[in-house]
């Protein structure tokens, strides 16, 4: 098996090169990241890569890009789902350290809402999170005369950077199925008890 290592770096008018040594020359292959650029979560990973001196890497890019394609909430797994159906061949464990460094530098952002799976979201507008006992749906929704409360709110010996709330509940769909049962089930034993 033939290893070549490809060594990244950020031209000035922000191209992505890769210099690929082969066994006579290196061939320079110019790879455009333009489309990244259009995103303001990538602008905030390369001020990141560059404030922590961390290489800027096509794959950090492509599962950012991955990472935005997805709406709402989304799992890791997910995540690798997408980037595999992609046809992206990039090793779980860096998908898992690529999120992790994504919440470092405040791209996404993570939630527990079961108590067991974490799941990740786009960091961005403040939003609150409601979600079902039942059936485990989860709402975003947006209150800014909460938000204000929150960021104007003082604490004792304590400096707030960033605040999420979640209401657990029930929802309406979820309403709507269990009262229909207890009509049933009501209905059923008047039933029996004419008889």
């Amino acid at each position: 098996m033939i290893v070549l290592q490809s060594y990244c770096f950020l031209s000035e008018n922000g191209k992505l090169f890769v210099n690929l040594p082969t066994s006579t020359t290196t061939s320079r292959v110019l790879m455009n990241v333009e489309s990244h650029k259009n995103s303001g979560a990538s602008q905030i990973l390369s001020e990141y890569l560059e404030r922590t001196h961390r290489r800027r890497t096509p794959e950090r890019f492509t599962i950012l890009s991955a990472a935005e394609s997805l709406r709402g909430h989304f799992s890791v797994e997910r995540l690798c789902r997408v980037l595999e159906k992609d046809g992206e061949r990039i090793a779980r464990a860096t998908v898992y350290n690529t999120v992790e460094m994504f919440l470092e530098a405040g791209i996404l952002a993570s939630r527990c809402f079961d108590g067991a799976t974490t799941v990740y979201e786009l960091a961005g507008e403040a939003h609150h999170h409601l979600v079902c006992s039942k059936c485990g749906r989860v709402k975003d929704v947006r209150d800014p005369a909460l938000d204000e409360y929150l960021r104007t709110r003082r604490y004792s010996a304590f400096t707030p950077a960033q605040f999420s709330l979640t209401v657990h509940g029930v929802c309406s769909a979820c309403a709507r199925r269990a009262k229909a049962g207890t009509k049933k089930v009501n209905s059923s034993s008047k039933k029996h008890t004419l008889k």
